[in-house]
């Protein structure tokens, strides 16, 4: 538990500086290890080296951009932190099975049909949303199961802190597209605002920035979560006079989430798009 503890400081130090270079002993000494027992418990545990571990992340952030951008493929290697196209190009096309004007082109005509929605508009934007200072935990797989596993623990520590649920705030945060990236490895964190509430074994700690975000709401099960991300982004972004924050994850706070097994119809789940 002590190793999950320490690893998922790291994780969520990545997370957060995607776009900047790190360095093996960098990271090994978040962790407090040396940079021999870093690699070797970092793989243990997330299941692939630290390396692998953030070209893949830059890599799935770049075939983001592909699918739901129109942004030149050379800025977006430069941006993936590659010196030329064409190193880009063969990283992108061993990790995805396709080159990025081949994976452009392939999801040009979802893209299509997307635009063609009725346009959804947000509830709000908000400019000043204060930082989230949470309380998580994260499972890594098909969301319908890691998000069910990530949340019968935060309810167990819950209910084992004694803490008051009405009093309580509930994020999601599902950190990668499963189009994009394999099913095993997509990582969700169910997380809670509870200001009183300190971290325990394997519920650890994270911060989402605040600033200006774009709010929509959506009404009903949570399986309609997908279809209305891909109509914000495909439809709504590129129409908007607003540019996305990639520096910041896009997160759900769920509320009535009584309702889950009951009605869900009654579900009220809020999506917040970060916006620079």
């Amino acid at each position: 538990m002590e190793y999950v503890k320490r690893i998922l400081k790291v994780l969520i130090y990545i997370e957060e500086h995607i776009d900047e270079e790190m360095t093996l002993e960098q990271l090994a000494k978040i962790a407090c290890y040396s940079p021999y027992h870093f690699h070797r418990i970092f793989q243990a545990i997330v299941g692939e080296t630290a390396h692998k571990y953030v070209k893949r992340l830059n890599l799935e952030k770049a075939a983001n951009k592909l699918r739901f951008t129109s942004q030149p493929v050379t800025d977006i290697a430069l941006d993936a932190s590659y010196d030329t196209p064409s190193a880009f190009t063969k990283a992108f096309k061993q990790n995805m099975g396709k080159s990025p004007k081949s994976y452009r082109t392939l999801y040009a005509a979802v893209t299509q049909k997307i635009k063609e929605y009725p346009m959804i508009q947000p509830e709000t934007i908000e400019k000043n949303i204060p930082d989230l200072n949470l309380l998580f935990v994260r499972r890594c797989g098909g969301y319908a199961k890691s998000s069910k596993e990530a949340w019968e623990t935060i309810i167990t520590f819950i209910n084992e802190s004694h803490l008051d649920k009405s009093k309580l705030r509930y994020f999601g945060i599902s950190r990668d597209n499963p189009q994009v990236t394999s099913e095993d490895k997509l990582r969700y964190d169910a997380a809670i605002l509870a200001p009183q509430a300190k971290e325990k074994g394997e519920v650890g700690r994270q911060v989402l920035k605040g600033g200006k975000y774009a709010i929509f709401k959506h009404q009903g099960p949570y399986t309609g979560l997908e279809d209305a991300f891909n109509k914000i982004f495909l439809k709504w972004l590129p129409d908007a006079r607003e540019t996305f924050d990639e520096t910041r994850p896009v997160f759900c706070e769920y509320l009535h989430m009584e309702y889950v097994k009951t009605d869900p119809a009654k579900l009220v789940t809020k999506l917040y798009i970060p916006l620079v």
